[in-house]
């Protein structure tokens, strides 16, 4: 939605200037003339292109907040834009804090929460606005907004999980590479120089880590700027729906880390699922949501191609085997779910189960990551170390062997 500054005078002269969220200028002009306000000027609020890089977002656990805090303002009674006002002036989140403001104010001006939230996509999950917005069509609005904060958690709980598992092997291998790195630039050109003083008879395995420093030492920038356009192009690639579908699907064939993705993708299917259809999201419109937020491109495809094929009279369950991406456990519990008319029960006792296995394989990996690490980090010092001392070890032994 559009955002506006204007200037105006009321009824008693005085000079008034705002800044107002609204469909647009014309409309704005209306609304000003009912309310006794004489317009002196309009101009639209351009968005700054450029991101300020310590500007705080809006995480999960700002929009947890924000909907516990809602749902208990509306349950006592409290008006929707006097509530939504109420969380911009407490929220600590600046960014938040500008956003609801202008929600609150389409709110007031009869835009429903859900349109109004939808005009910022980039601050409100899909999940968040559907619930939303079957809460407002069902006269529910608490109860969703209940069912959205558990959601949320569901998925900051996944991604914490996801993120603790991976923090220490990406710590080891950062700490393994920059020592190596110290190691190529500042120590090993010593070791050459005296050997080349000495004129000393060098093994390859030594002339080997000599050429890998002299690389390094002269074509460092180049091979660290060749790193990090090579790392924006994939990033670049990543974002094109083809480019995430393969990097998506490789991420799940990764031994051992391949079964944390789809764990956790999983999980975060099901589960945005599960609270969709108790919310009273009907099962086509759950899918194509929960595809949204489940963080995998290629479980993503399997549910909009369910979700496609459901709409023609398909069996959930039957899409879920013809993906070839869900284990036979998950589709015989969705088939008797089915059948039974207990499909948001079952796919929550799912997404509980997954959540499971997922700590289950990060405590797993973390006992075997750490020794395989520490096997790495040594072996690579130890490569280094033995290139640098073995011709000190050989002039030595001609030293004996002369004497």
């Amino acid at each position: 939605m559009p955002v506006y500054q204007y200037r105006a005078r009321d009824a008693q002269g005085q000079l008034v200037t705002e800044v107002l969220a609204y469909e647009d200028e014309l409309s704005l002009r209306r609304y000003l003339r009912e309310n006794d306000l004489f317009v002196l000027g309009i101009s639209e609020v351009k968005r700054s292109v450029f991101r300020n890089p310590f500007q705080r977002g809006v995480g999960l656990q700002d929009l947890i907040i924000m909907t516990r805090q809602l749902r208990t303002m509306i349950h006592a009674g409290m008006p929707l834009y006097t509530g939504l006002e109420t969380l911009a002036e407490q929220t600590p989140n600046p960014k938040l804090a500008e956003v609801l403001t202008e929600v609150a104010r389409a709110v007031a001006h009869g835009v429903s929460i859900s349109s109004a939230m939808a005009q910022y996509p980039r601050y409100f999950p899909p999940m968040l606005l559907t619930l939303i917005q079957a809460g407002e069509e069902g006269g529910r609005l608490p109860e969703t907004l209940n069912e959205a904060a558990r959601q949320l958690e569901l998925l900051m709980e996944i991604r914490q999980k996801l993120i603790s598992a991976l923090v220490y092997p990406a710590f080891t291998f950062l700490a393994t590479v920059g020592t190596v790195a110290a190691m190529l630039i500042w120590i090993v050109p010593v070791f050459a120089q005296i050997y080349e003083e000495l004129n000393a008879p060098l093994p390859g395995i030594t002339r080997l880590l000599i050429a890998i420093s002299d690389l390094v030492v002269h074509n460092g920038w180049i091979m660290l700027l060749a790193l990090i356009a090579g790392l924006d192009a994939l990033r670049r690639y990543y974002r094109t729906p083809r480019g995430r579908l393969r990097i998506d699907g490789l991420k799940i064939r990764i031994p051992l880390l391949g079964q944390l993705f789809l764990k956790s993708a999983t999980a975060n299917l099901t589960g945005s699922l599960a609270g969709l259809l108790r919310s009273g999201v009907g099962l086509l419109p759950a899918l194509q949501t929960a595809a949204q937020v489940c963080g995998n491109e290629v479980l993503a495809e399997a549910a909009r191609t369910a979700a496609k094929n459901v709409s023609v009279g398909r069996r959930l369950s039957e899409e879920l085997e013809a993906s070839g991406q869900f284990p036979a456990m998950v589709i015989r519990m969705v088939a008797v779910a089915e059948d039974l008319g207990t499909l948001p029960d079952v796919l929550q006792e799912i997404t509980v189960s997954y959540n499971e296995d997922v700590e289950y394989t990060i405590r797993r990996m973390m006992a075997l990551v750490e020794p395989v690490t520490v096997l790495c980090l040594g072996g690579v010092v130890g490569f280094v170390l033995v290139a640098l001392y073995y011709p000190i070890f050989n002039m030595g032994n001609v030293f004996l062997s002369g004497a």
